[in-house]
């Protein structure tokens, strides 16, 4: 492979100079107070900075488990605005009706305008999303190589942390990566295993790899030890470990490479990326310039699809809103950026900066922790060229440099499914958004991150913009974990204080009688009159709550369009040319008679290249039963689905906060075998 090198005055020399392979035996690592108990009391762990990281320039740990007033505060500060919301409404509710009716409004105004941009926006998404899948990506790729030699100097590393995860599933997603036509020739796989799993976890990376060696360029597997002093067990620290075990791997070959052509992606143990995933992203990187390409996050929308119509329908609730985030949040990313999520991509030159490292290893949320931190790397960077600059030199503004680069191909995932049953899968997914919920602590990061930043740059250090785009990440993070779910919590203070007492009072004074002998126009002059007798602040909350039933329509129209797609094939008529045809269950596997038939049924369907998920066209009954049941999902089990996989899991997130701070409890949900 022909081999780039970075010359030491080009702007990637920063970056290329953060690239660290760790040495067979590395040094003792230094100590630095650390507190994961929710208070400023000094205990020790292990940070992750060696003299090579000092060597590559000024290195800030920013941390909130640092033992330090200001991490303790920012730590503690989401879980205070929580209950000092979910308190405001207690109290107003029973003694202060007045302002109960005021805040819910409030609330209920702000989740309004919320869900409002969600919907119009992923109708966008969805559009460019059916625009995007009609390309073909890596044609473009291949006439850009022609043209221009240099542009095959590419590299692509995928990282696929997992635990206990399903050997099937972990095939068939090695399967899928290997469709790609960049998988054999430029693409090397490190299975991250956990060493927690056992001697099962050694057995499963090898029978995997020899099934799936001959479709990438390579394939090894790395063991996360456990209970490494200062680590969280979880994605995060899993994925620091192979990326760490990737460099000492691929070292010699990374030695003199343009690190911003290096393409690391991370991903679940059940994403299907797109077959053009890789080639897309390549193809888009390949046309930036090197600066703006290491200062990149490739995301492509998340669909958790793959099982939908077989999970309780609060499960697909939840699922279809997460659709209308990620679908949103990248079509439109002018007020609220992106964040990565689940499955996404960046290159070498970024997560080997100085300011990054890598992930974090005291992190459960590492998608959203990552983009924080290499948004932040962006700032820090240039606030320290400004310290160093001479008295005549021309500082531009500190402005952030990361952005978030939608790729418009489905990765399709799993949603969280047991096979003991509906309250299984129900108790599954909440396991799930537990520890979905516990990423509220990263509003603390951000606050501690942009706390330091104006300390060390002053406040007017920094353009009236950057202020802005900063409190838009921190009001994005308030909204999606503490303002919607203080808006549901009134919702349900307000039916338990308001509505079913007057309700229960309307019956027993005969009132259901009364109104059943009314003629149609006395009922429309009583409801008339009853909302005339209620003050301005009731009139405000009826009228902001009602609606909100008119968005929900958007949503199910746009959940409906992509579930479809995805379900007809639409998204999977161009396939690129795929490097390999799916080997059936190779002598050997641990299945059954039921799963070996399963396979053999998935085997004959992907004949055509496309994921087993795609059935086909679908009639017009089965279209409408479909939308249907998207309303019904929507409509009336969306609120269910918000107290129990957001509410109750928020409430949690936070006590474990105050008690325990950082020292989050990792969570294991089942998968569908």
């Amino acid at each position: 492979r022909r081999s780039h090198a970075v010359a030491l005055d080009s702007p990637n020399a920063g970056f290329a100079a953060g690239l660290m392979v760790p040495p067979p035996t590395p040094p003792p690592m230094p100590t630095t107070p650390r507190s994961t108990l929710g208070s400023p009391l000094c205990t020790h762990a292990t940070r992750r900075s060696g003299s090579g990281d000092l060597a590559a320039g000024p290195r800030r740990r920013n941390s909130l488990s640092e033992v330090e007033v200001l991490p303790w505060l920012c730590c503690m500060a989401p879980a205070l605005s929580l209950f000092g919301i979910y308190i405001s409404i207690i109290v107003t509710s029973l003694f202060f009706p007045r302002i109960f009716y005021i805040l819910t409004a409030c609330l209920t105004f702000i989740v309004l305008l919320w869900i409002a941009n969600l919907a119009f926006s992923s109708m966008l998404g969805a559009y460019r999303l059916r625009e995007g899948t009609r390309i073909d990506w890596h044609a473009l790729l291949e006439q850009l190589q022609n043209d221009d030699p240099t542009a095959n100097d590419v590299l692509h590393i995928v990282l696929l942390p997992n635990f206990k995860e399903n050997e099937r599933m972990l095939k068939e997603t090695l399967e899928n990566l290997g469709c790609s036509p960049m998988a054999r020739g430029r693409t090397r796989v490190v299975l991250a295993m956990e060493a927690r799993e056992g001697q099962a976890a050694r057995e499963k990376a090898e029978r995997l790899i020899s099934q799936t060696s001959h479709l990438f360029a390579d394939i090894f597997a790395t063991f996360h030890p456990e209970n490494v002093p200062g680590e969280v067990a979880g994605k995060s620290s899993n994925t620091q470990w192979a990326y760490r075990e990737a460099l000492r791997q691929y070292g010699p070959i990374l030695l003199g490479c343009d690190l911003s052509r290096v393409f690391l992606t991370v991903g679940d143990a059940d994403t299907h990326w797109h077959p053009q995933y890789l080639s897309a992203m390549t193809y888009q990187g390949l046309t930036m310039s090197g600066e703006d390409r290491a200062w990149r996050i490739w995301q492509p929308p998340v669909l958790l699809m793959r099982n939908i119509f077989t999970v309780p329908a609060m499960t697909r609730a939840s699922a279809h809103a997460t659709l209308i985030f990620e679908l949103s949040s990248l079509a439109n990313q002018k007020v609220f950026p992106a964040f990565a999520y689940s499955a996404y991509s960046l290159t070498l030159a970024l997560a080997s900066h100085p300011e990054v490292d890598g992930w974090d290893v005291d992190v459960i949320a590492e998608d959203h922790h990552m983009y924080c931190k290499c948004y932040f790397a962006s700032l820090w960077e240039q606030a320290h060229a400004v310290k160093t600059a001479k008295e005549h030199d021309q500082i531009p503004p500190i402005t952030p440099q990361l952005c978030v680069q939608p790729i418009f191909l489905p990765a399709v995932s799993f949603l969280v499914e047991s096979s003991d049953g509906y309250l299984a899968s129900c108790i599954a997914r909440f396991h799930q958004a537990r520890r979905h919920m516990q990423g509220i602590v990263e509003l603390g990061y951000v606050l501690l991150q942009y706390t330091r930043l104006v300390k060390h740059t002053g406040f007017g250090g920094l353009p009236v913009m950057t202020h802005a785009q900063v409190c838009a990440i921190a009001f994005k993070m308030h909204t999606l974990h503490i303002t919607t779910t203080a808006q549901c919590f009134a919702l349900i203070m307000a039916a338990l204080t308001k509505i079913i007492p007057a309700v229960v009072g309307f019956l027993l004074s005969g009132g259901l009688m009364a109104l059943m002998q009314e003629q149609a126009s006395g009922i429309v002059a009583q409801a008339w009159a009853s909302w005339g007798s209620l003050d301005a602040a009731q009139q405000t909350m009826a009228a902001s709550m009602g609606n909100i039933s008119g968005v929900v329509v958007l949503y199910s129209i746009t959940c409906f369009v992509v579930v479809l797609d995805v379900i007809e094939g639409r998204y999977y008529e161009v396939m690129g040319h795929p490097t390999h045809e799916i080997n059936p269950v190779a002598e050997g596997d641990e299945t059954t008679a039921d799963s070996l038939q399963r396979q053999e049924d998935e085997d004959e369907k992907r004949k055509d290249g496309k994921p087993s998920f795609v059935v086909g066209r679908q009639s017009f009954f089965a279209r409408a039963s479909l939308l249907l049941s998207i309303f019904n999902d929507t409509a009336f089990v969306g609120y269910a689905a918000i107290t129990i996989y957001a509410l109750i899991p928020a409430v949690m997130a936070a006590w474990s906060l105050i008690r325990r701070g950082t020292d989050f409890e990792y969570i294991v949900a089942e998968k569908p075998e």
